[in-house]
């Protein structure tokens, strides 16, 4: 994944074709606003997936009790990756550089994680900035799904968004996850009618696997 932070459709290109000889083969855009593809889709980046956003108002009701969930001051990467792993396949699993750096994306930030009798059963990264509380990732592992595990995590993050002044909070979905949605539902947020696109490049001098 190539994240843009300065720099223009040439440049964005030259850089996909770099990697494409490097080996990286296919290239993808972090989930972005379909206001923001337009750099991307001039370098011939072309549409991969949509997530559905989603947002609830800050403090607004009170999260639902849940079980026990506590604030992890100093991450376990490798126990998160674990837990990532599992909870996610292919294209939509994490690095931990890419969980490192969503843990430090906004000014404020904090790790949740519920623990099992072999460690880390589950986690939720949340961060918060100029008024907008944002779940970066929630994941628990398949073993311990449906045990309320993650509405524990989702309550801790909510409770902590409120505690940082926030004003909204906003998540991103895949719109065929009907199970989190209900979860997401049952604690107050609303589909917002928008939606991310994720865009991929698969340069003509990419490498095949043959």
């Amino acid at each position: 994944m190539v994240r843009l932070e300065r720099g223009g459709s040439d440049f964005l290109g030259t850089v996909s074709n770099t990697l494409a000889e490097m080996g990286a083969g296919t290239v993808y855009s972090p989930a972005l606003y379909p206001t923001s593809t337009g750099v991307w889709r001039r370098s011939g980046f072309e549409d991969f997936a949509t997530l559905d956003v989603m947002e609830r108002l800050l403090p607004g009701a009170p999260p639902p009790e849940t079980g026990e969930s506590r604030l992890e001051t100093r991450p376990d990467w490798t126990a998160i990756l674990d837990v990532d792993r599992q909870a996610f396949e292919g294209f939509w699993g994490m690095s931990i550089h890419g969980l490192a750096e969503a843990h430090e994306t906004n000014k404020s930030t904090a790790l949740f994680v519920v623990d099992g009798p072999n460690g880390h059963d589950g986690y939720a990264i949340v961060g918060a900035q100029w008024g907008t509380v944002y779940l970066h990732r929630i994941a628990v592992r398949p073993g311990a799904s449906g045990s309320g595990l993650g509405a524990a995590l989702l309550a801790a993050a909510i409770a902590w968004g409120a505690r940082t002044g926030g004003r909204t909070m906003v998540l991103n979905v895949r719109p065929d996850n009907a199970r989190a949605k209900k979860l997401y539902r049952r604690f107050a947020f609303a589909d917002t009618g928008t939606s991310l696109l994720v865009l991929c490049h698969t340069p003509p001098n990419a490498r095949s696997d043959g």
